[in-house]
């Protein structure tokens, strides 16, 4: 079969296309209202459960760039496919998995098929469309990816309370199968490298780089729980670097470089992947946390607590397709700081939530930190994929969801460890087991003060890059 064209269609079905698939990817938000209970089927601790998050998350994260690589190689939309079917299997496994160890071995497989999916969607997006529109495209893009973040949470809530947990996953599978059949009857026909040309595939740069994000996040993620001296831990560290070092060498002599690190020597790139990291390890804090204090502390039922939660996704739906047309008009750099800034604010109103709040002010609180994101991911995303050829836009786009990803595995490595250091600390205080309720809401409030305090460095140094404009792919 000869080789798709990545010239502009014209249409709006690839965007649908890869919008749709990254909601059916990002309904995983489902899960995070269910944690409660899978922790209780399976007898688990915070911890532990951190684990489900983390096989997920950590096997997408390492393969993101390999898959978008793949994408610009072979089809864009054919990686798409093939992610949709895979995150079949996944889906599969976890809902019905018998025990905690193969439980986590189907959310590997889940994980995998996200990772070809995301690795496809945003070069599905940017080349289906001129240069100039991708921004107003990736907005629309982004819609679908909050929307289904949005979604996640209240609907989770409805299957955990009426049904039971294993839902969470099963629902999901009719929608990945109707889309796959419907992708198969209507292809996009803007899904690959321009005719007649080769993209090498790169592996050694593309699995390198991977394997030093798997081995950096695995130490982080681990070391609070298993010990900072642990065998997976220090192994994981020893990796790290000399894997990153490979991936520099590897690209340096490759004639087509995957990701050439030459790119991160402007301090826009850089900068612009270093604040996606930082603003998402923040936000996906609350996705970790809030559902114990919504249904733990404020004893509400799944149901009430997927709907608050959802307040927070939703917001950045509403706001992203709007986002990708401000852009255009102040700047991708400006728009980047305010949504940071917002996101301060909502994270520093959650540090003031107590155990008497109104439904309303966690709304409020949730919803402006969903707000900020809103605001801050579509110029942010504009200014990384403007920024890598057109025909890598593949790479770009795993590269996007590659540093979105190290930010939310560093925020549930880094919320867990302070939740449960500053419960310690609490419970030292006043002479009662860390584990005990009356530790948790005091620690919940310093950890995201400190997340505030994180968005807030990072709205200073997204300044350093203020006055940069969006890009289209050259």
């Amino acid at each position: 079969m000869p080789p798709a064209r990545t010239t502009p269609t014209g249409g709006s079905w690839p965007i649908v296309v890869a919008a749709t698939a990254a909601l059916i990817m990002n309904l995983d938000t489902a899960v995070n209202i269910a944690l409660p209970a899978i922790s209780t089927a399976f007898s688990l601790e915070v911890a532990e459960i951190t684990w489900l998050v983390v096989c997920y998350v950590l096997t997408y994260a390492c393969l993101l760039v390999t898959t978008g690589r793949l994408a610009d190689a072979f089809g864009h939309e054919r990686v798409l496919r093939y992610g949709l079917a895979i995150s079949l299997l996944g889906l599969a496994g976890a809902g019905l998995a018998p025990s905690w160890p193969l439980f986590l071995g189907a959310r590997v497989v889940q994980g995998a098929g996200a990772a070809l999916v995301l690795g496809a969607a945003p070069a599905l997006v940017t080349t289906s469309v001129a240069p100039e529109r991708a921004g107003r495209a990736l907005g629309q893009f982004q819609f679908g990816v909050a929307l289904g973040f949005a979604a996640g949470p209240p609907l989770g809530g409805m299957l955990t309370q009426w049904l039971d947990w294993r839902w969470v996953y099963l629902f999901r599978i009719p929608l990945a199968a109707g889309l796959l059949v419907l992708v198969w009857l209507r292809p996009t026909g803007a899904a690959g490298p321009p005719s007649g040309k080769r993209i090498p595939l790169d592996l050694a740069g593309t699995l390198s780089l991977g394997g030093a994000v798997a081995a950096g996040l695995l130490a982080l993620n681990r070391g609070p729980q298993s010990g900072w001296d642990s065998p997976l831990v220090l192994a994981g560290a020893a990796l790290f670097l000399p894997l990153l070092g490979y991936w520099v060498l590897a690209e340096r002599r490759s004639d087509a470089p995957a990701l050439d690190p030459q790119l991160f020597r402007s301090v826009g790139f850089a900068v612009a992947n270093v604040l996606s990291a930082a603003a998402n390890a923040a936000m996906f804090m609350i996705w970790l946390l809030a559902p114990y204090y919504l249904v733990t502390t404020l004893g509400y039922s799944p149901v009430i607590g997927g709907l608050l939660l959802a307040a927070n996704p939703l917001a950045t739906a509403l706001v992203a397709p709007w986002a990708g047309r401000w852009s255009a008009l102040v700047g991708a750099g400006r728009l980047a700081v305010l949504g940071l800034g917002i996101e301060t604010v909502g994270l520093a109103a959650i540090s003031r939530l107590g155990s008497d709040s109104s439904p309303a002010s966690v709304a409020l609180a949730l919803g402006c930190v969903g707000l900020g994101i809103g605001v801050f991911t579509v110029p942010n995303l504009s200014l990384v994929m403007g920024a890598i050829a057109r025909h890598q836009q593949g790479v770009a786009g795993g590269l996007t969801q590659m540093t979105r990803t190290v930010g939310v595995v560093s925020g549930v490595a880094l919320g867990s460890l302070a939740l449960t250091q500053l419960r310690q600390r609490q419970a030292g205080r006043l002479g009662v087991a860390a584990a005990d309720a009356v530790t948790f809401l005091p620690a919940f409030s310093k950890v995201f003060l400190g997340a505030a305090g994180l968005t807030g460095l990072a709205a200073l140094l997204s300044v350093t890059r203020a006055g940069d404009r969006e890009k289209g792919p050259g």
